[in-house]
């Protein structure tokens, strides 16, 4: 139990260098919206609706990959990483064919 403010300060103290020195992923918010999709979002990409039912690591890990089914079949959301080619876009690949999507083309409903 803390009896004094001095304890009081030496434990925020403690807390507050503890959080500082902790490693975190540090991304855009950009690049942070594109990865917290969650399995069961429903998205809409391009003025269709899809439905999110899988996140997985691409290959070599060098991206997050979201399976996206609808109705004409399954798509894939990859987000590449940030050094891979440029921030806030995505690789969405529907139907044979694969184009660049910007993060504000998703719709997250």
């Amino acid at each position: 139990m803390i009896n004094t403010a001095r304890e009081l300060c030496t434990a925020f103290w403690d807390v507050a260098v503890g959080w500082y020195r902790v490693d975190r992923i540090r991304i855009s918010p950009t690049a942070g919206r594109l990865l917290s999709l969650r399995v069961g979002d429903r998205v809409v990409l391009k003025g269709e609706l899809f439905k999110v039912t899988q996140r997985r690591l691409g290959e070599a890990e060098e991206a997050v990959e979201y399976v996206l089914k609808h109705p004409d079949g399954d798509a894939v959301l990859r987000i590449p990483s940030v050094g891979e080619h440029m921030e806030g876009y995505a690789e969405f690949l529907f139907l044979d064919h694969c184009e660049a999507v910007a993060d504000d083309e998703l719709v997250v409903l």
